[in-house]
Parts: structure tokens; sequence; C-alpha cells
């Protein structure tokens, strides 16, 4: 086993700075079931609010405040329930308003997205605390918390109804499935390493990365492992996945290049290893589109760059950044793809070719990924606002708060975009359209706009030539002829003239 290292990029950093492919439900019932919406990681809603919003509701979870949090608590919506895994619990709360649902425990340690699939919510726990209060705040072991909601169903016939405690581990992390109705433990399964990367399930697995480079999938119905391979080095950030193929970023230990792995489903075997070249020492989480049986995997590197892999494992085309980014997938719709680097700066870059078609300086940092609605780009910021840009000029259309700290991810309904969040309120809020508000139209206050700056010149520039004109005029009354006027008598005077004599 390799030495753990404790990392925040590209394992989507702490945060305190700082079409479903394989689901087994219906985008009906589970509208983002996992980490940006699905296995491929794109970050498009099918259904979505439009903006401007509203905050419809709030309510707390254990994702931790600015000095508690770690890890990525990134929120996914499944069955009319908010899910979100915080430190020491996974909390649900219901859609509608907000209300607490149920809570299960779960062993401390970093958080990641969970997933939900077949009644099941499967999450990873475990691993000890990485937050930087760590080393001076001790907490203690989490307490089994026997409620649940009588809204959301009972216990089967003959079984209690207390909810199993979570594992004792401190020192790896487990991944966990619990009935989505009951949240009793139907499986768990050790791991070999602390797990930063949340759950991605397709084609009836669940698969996790560990710290080690460990990749590991597991059967849902079953808990039963079903292949397990070691990539090399660190898997820290999320993984994404097509119909055949999951691709793992990963990260060197101490000195090398991050690559890029893509291992067949099937078995977990590789197809191929992706190495770019010139100093690259992280590659963030993937995104995948698929055109027809071609994917293309997006991601951004430590060089401030976003790149596009075919599904060869050949690179496709790179696009410089202002800035680095946290190492969050970009959002891949069906003709460009959005992303985001730390200074607040989003993108849209042609998906084929890479062309940048725009950018908007948000002057808000970011370290969340942008969800991609029908009518705006969604961008969650590190001061806990949420900017919305048209998908067509970039314009800022809308923008507000939801919290006074980070927002580590967003998630989309039909009816309300969820917001999980720390800061000295830490928890999950809910936006909804907001239809007495208006809709802004304003450019990035870095894009030049030659027509209006003529006119500003112009406006400036008229009223004071006419006051120095009439100044002019003044002084002139006042002081009688220039020193150099002509007289009468005399030809006109040239200043330089009695120089060049002299020089003579």
């Amino acid at each position: 086993m390799r030495t753990r290292r404790l990392l925040v990029l590209p394992a989507l950093v702490l945060g305190v700075l700082t079409t479903p492919i394989g689901a087994s439900a219906s985008p009906a019932d589970a509208p983002w079931p996992q980490y940006q919406g699905s296995a491929a990681r794109t970050g498009v809603a099918a259904e979505a609010p439009a903006p401007p919003y509203r905050v419809a509701w709030s309510t707390a979870a254990d994702i931790g405040d600015a000095a508690h949090a770690s890890g990525i608590p990134a929120p996914v919506v499944a069955d009319g329930l908010a899910i979100v895994v915080g430190r020491q619990s996974v909390d649900a709360v219901e859609l509608t308003d907000g209300s607490a649902a149920w809570t299960a425990p779960r062993s401390l340690g970093p958080s990641s997205p969970p997933a939900v699939a077949d009644g099941e919510v499967l999450f990873v726990e475990g691993g000890g605390d990485e937050s930087v209060s760590a080393s001076t705040s001790p907490t203690p072991s989490p307490t089994p918390s026997t409620s649940t909601s009588p809204s959301r169903g009972a216990s089967p016939s003959g079984a209690s109804s207390a909810i199993a405690s979570p594992s004792a581990t401190t020192t790896t992390s487990t991944l966990v499935a619990i009935d989505e109705s009951t949240q009793r433990r139907l499986w768990s399964v050790a791991l070999s390493d602390v797990s930063h990367t949340g759950v991605l399930v397709t084609n009836d697995l669940a698969i996790v990365g560990a710290d080690d480079g460990t990749v590991t999938a597991v059967e849902l119905a079953t808990g039963k492992d079903a292949w397990n391979v070691d990539v090399g080095d660190h898997v820290l950030a999320p993984m994404a996945a097509d119909a055949t193929q999951l691709y793992v970023s990963v990260r060197p230990e101490t000195t090398g290049t991050a690559e890029l792995v893509a291992l067949h489903l099937t078995d977990g075997s590789q197809a191929w290893r992706y190495q770019p070249t010139g100093s690259v020492v992280d590659l963030g989480a993937p995104a995948v589109g698929t055109d027809g049986s071609a994917s293309t995997v997006y991601l951004v590197s430590s060089d401030a760059a976003v790149r596009a892999i075919g599904s060869d494992g050949t690179q496709r085309w790179a696009a410089p950044l202002y800035t680095s980014t946290s190492g969050a997938p970009p959002a891949v719709a069906a003709d460009a793809v959005y992303v985001a680097d730390q200074s607040g700066m989003t993108y849209a870059f042609d998906r084929t070719t890479g062309a940048e078609r725009w950018r908007f300086a948000t002057n808000h940092g970011a370290v969340g990924s942008p969800v991609v609605t029908a009518s705006a780009v969604l961008q969650p910021t590190s001061d806990g606002a949420v900017t919305a840009l048209a998908l067509d000029t970039g314009h800022r259309i809308w923008e507000g708060p939801v919290a006074d700290s980070a927002i580590f991810g967003l998630a989309a309904s039909p009816d309300l975009i969820v917001a999980a969040h720390t800061g000295s309120s830490p928890g999950i809020a809910a936006l909804e359209t907001d239809a007495g508000a208006a809709l802004e139209d304003v450019a990035s206050p870095t894009t030049a706009d030659p027509g209006g700056l003529v006119l500003l010149w112009l406006a400036a520039a008229v009223p004071i030539t006419a006051l120095l004109l009439l100044a002019g005029r003044w002084v002139g009354g006042r002081a009688g002829a220039p020193l150099l006027a002509p007289t009468d008598d005399d030809e006109p005077l040239d200043p330089w003239e009695a120089d060049l004599e002299d020089d003579q």
C-alpha cells in the first residue's frame, strides 16, 4: 500500500478556501442520481427551472463549517429527496419544503458524492478527519441514529427499525449501501485506502477509487467484488464512464506526469493510458461526451488548460485558461464545453474544435462544476453565490447569494436547483424561479466594447473641449495679444529662427 497523502487537488478541494448512463432509475424518478447528473459527469440538466431565481428553502446538514469541511459534499437528487454526504452522517431532505426526511450515521471521513440506484443509497465512509481543524479540534465518535421519517416508510415486517452503526474504521474507507426507505445497511465493502472519488454507478456496478491507486467495482445487487485494479499512484478525483469504458485520472505520488487511464467496464482491464506533454502533475475529474459510438473525454489540467481526449486515448485539442482550476469536471453539452477556473472566469469552448466562444469574469472564486440547463450555465462560487450566464453570449443574466461560504456542487430537478454549501450555517439550499424578478444582460467586465468605448470617449471629450475653448477665449481677452502674435509692420515671428541664425 502506498503512503496516503493529504491532498486537496484534484479531489476537488477542501471547502475552506477554497442522459444518465447505466443508471437504473428513470430520469423522471431520479433526475440527478449521482455526481454531475450521470456516470458521464456531463452536468447537463434535461429539466430545470429557469433564472431569475430566489431561495425556496434552506436547511442544515452535517457538511461542516469553513474550518471543518473536507472533500466534496456535492448533492444528488432522487425520488423526491436531496441527499448529501456530510462529515458523520448522510442527510436527506424533502424537495418540496426542505424538511428533514432522514439521517443515517457514517464513520468520520472526507465527504464525497453519493449515488442512488435501485432503491439503494451508496456512499463512502471512514478515513478520519482531514479538515484544517483536525489537529486542534478532536471530533467525537458518531452516535448511531434511529430516527426515520414516517413519510419515508418503515422497516420490513419482522425487522428492527434501528439503523445499523457505521463501521469503526478511521484509517481507510468503506463503500456502503443502505436502503433508501429504511436506511438499513444492505452491504459494505472495505477499501484499501481513503477514498475521495465518490461513487459512480453504471452497468449495475458501483465503482470507487482510493488514494493508493486502487479502483474497485462492486455488484449493486449483492455487494460482491466484480473486479479490483491498481492503476498506479493516487486516484483522487471523481471518475466518469460511457457505455463501455471507465475514465480515471491518476496523480503521481511524488514526481512525474499525471495520466488518464481508460478501463474496460466488463473486467477492469486497461484499454489505454494517456499522458499529456509537458509538466502536468494534475488532471482533474473527467466528463464524457458521446456522439453515437464515439466518446470524447474532457478534463482540466494543472497547467491551466482544458483538454479533449478521444475514446482511443489520443488528444483532440487543448485550450488555455486564465488560471488553473480546482479540478472539477467541465460541463459537456451537445455542442459546447463549459469550465470555470479558480479566479471565477467561466468559459465556453466549441466541443469539436476547442475554439473559445466566450468567457465571463464572475469575480468570484470557483471550486464547483458548472451546470447546464436549457436556458443558462449555472456556476457556483466559493463565496456562496450562483451566477447564471446566457448560453449563446456568455452574458450574466442573473446572480444571487445562497450562502456565506463555498458552494461545493449543484444538482437539478424540474422545479429546483439544489446547492450544498459550507459556512456559518452549512447545509442544503434550493433555488426556484422568481417570476416577479427580471433578467439582467451584463457583458463580462473583461470584454472589449469598441462602440461603447467611442461613445464614452465622446461623452467625456466634447464637454471638456468646449470648456477649454471657452476658457481660452476668456484668458485671451484678459491678457491681450499673445507674445508671438504678428504686428502690422513686422513679419510673423519664428521662435526657432534666432537660434538657427546664431548657429550660423
